[in-house]
């Protein structure tokens, strides 16, 4: 027959491997959300960071070649827009560039995709126009 401190060691033992279980289904899901998000945040700063850089060229590009040259960023990185949803805007000596836009963070399971939540993104830049 067990003795009483034997029963408590197993059921110690059971504890601490669910304990383990949980905290690696934990840490596995906050891994994959870092993945999932992560370059999502990239290609935003990464398109604010272009955006800026057209407006240095703004006095000498129309809008149409800096709508062209961003709307190249924004295909490259995968980010899904209209072309008409690139905001460029010229008041007096000031010019604008935004586009608002959402991005789902998805997860595969058994063969189908789900969308576990989305994030909104605003990027925008705003400049003097030089020249």
């Amino acid at each position: 027959m067990a003795s009483k401190k034997d029963t408590q060691t197993l059921g110690e033992a059971g504890r601490s491997l669910w304990v383990a279980g949980v905290g690696a289904v934990v840490a596995l899901g906050a891994s994959y959300l870092a993945y999932a998000v992560v370059p999502l945040y990239y290609y935003y700063f990464d398109l604010k960071n272009h955006m800026q850089r057209a407006l240095y060229t703004a006095s000498v590009e129309t809008d149409e070649e800096i709508r062209r040259s961003l709307m190249a960023v924004v295909k490259r990185h995968g980010i899904t827009c209209g072309e008409r949803d690139l905001q460029v805007v010229r008041q007096g000596d000031t010019i604008e560039v935004s586009l608002r836009y959402t991005e789902g963070v998805k997860v595969a399971l058994f063969g189908k995709e789900a969308t576990l939540f989305t994030l909104g993104f605003n990027a925008s830049a705003k400049d003097t126009v030089k020249g």
